[in-house]
């Protein structure tokens, strides 16, 4: 080991053991109970202190590392996801997203694929962190078509949460809705509910696209989908999207 990586390894050793003494002085064993709820069990490991709560503690923390070089904060990103904490993974996601340009995005694309494929990531709370915050904000996003068929519900997930909560081009909506429709067969509720989700935010940017979208895929999507891509439509709408896609998969099912 030369120099230069014996002290970058010392020096993430510190940032990390620093890392777990903030996340133990703000730990709370009462709510560990309600994040193993909320995370269907899905943490190998839980401090008890929710994301919200986390984030906002961990915020003024993030200028600390400003400074530091690209290997060192990769480095870091990397030892807190593969310690398997849930606190620790969503404070590399905080740094993977405050610091993702430092690096070349198919490699974090490639890190991310991993972890989740090699149970580092297994839970939807972080893939979704990792996926509205740091990959929505990626140029190429192609990427994000072989997640949509991949055998990993994460993956699948991620592939339309990107565009859940970001402002949408045409090329966005397109890419979204060329996803959704590998989705159709989707038996995982995270990844129907996600796709409803996302398909939602449609409707912010392309009302037409959106409402030509729903009328010719509902009764193409999971119930489950669908519910959640027309939620917050007024009642009146939304019941005649449910009753015309419940005919059409009728009128389907009778040929």
């Amino acid at each position: 080991m030369n120099k230069t990586s014996f002290f970058m390894e010392k020096a993430v050793e510190q940032y990390c053991k620093n890392i777990e003494q903030f996340i133990l002085n703000n730990a709370d064993a009462k709510k560990i109970a309600n994040i193993k709820i909320y995370l269907k069990n899905q943490a190998e490991i839980i401090y008890g202190i929710p994301m919200k709560r986390l984030k906002s503690l961990f915020l003024k923390h993030l200028s600390e590392f400003d400074n530091l070089e690209s290997e060192y904060i990769y480095s870091l990103i990397n030892e807190l996801f593969i310690s398997k904490a849930y606190e620790k993974q969503i404070i590399a996601c905080m740094l993977l997203e405050r610091y993702y340009y430092k690096f070349q995005e198919e490699n974090i694309i490639r890190l991310i694929k991993d972890y989740i494929l090699n149970d580092i990531i297994i839970n939807w709370a972080i893939a979704d962190q990792v996926s509205t915050n740091t990959f929505s904000k990626f140029n190429n996003k192609s990427f994000l078509h072989e997640f949509a068929l991949s055998d990993h519900y994460l993956l699948r997930r991620c592939s339309v949460t990107v565009f859940a909560e970001m402002p949408l081009t045409d090329e966005d909506i397109n890419m979204l809705i060329n996803n959704i429709r590998e989705l159709f067969q989707e038996k995982n509720e995270y990844v129907m509910r996600a796709a409803g989700w996302a398909c939602r935010n449609i409707l912010n940017y392309n009302e037409s696209r959106y409402f030509q979208f729903i009328d010719e895929s509902s009764h193409l999507m999971p119930r489950i989908m669908l519910r959640n891509a027309i939620e917050f439509l007024d009642e009146d709408i939304r019941v005649n999207i449910l009753v015309s896609s419940k005919e059409k998969r009728d009128s389907i099912k009778n040929k």
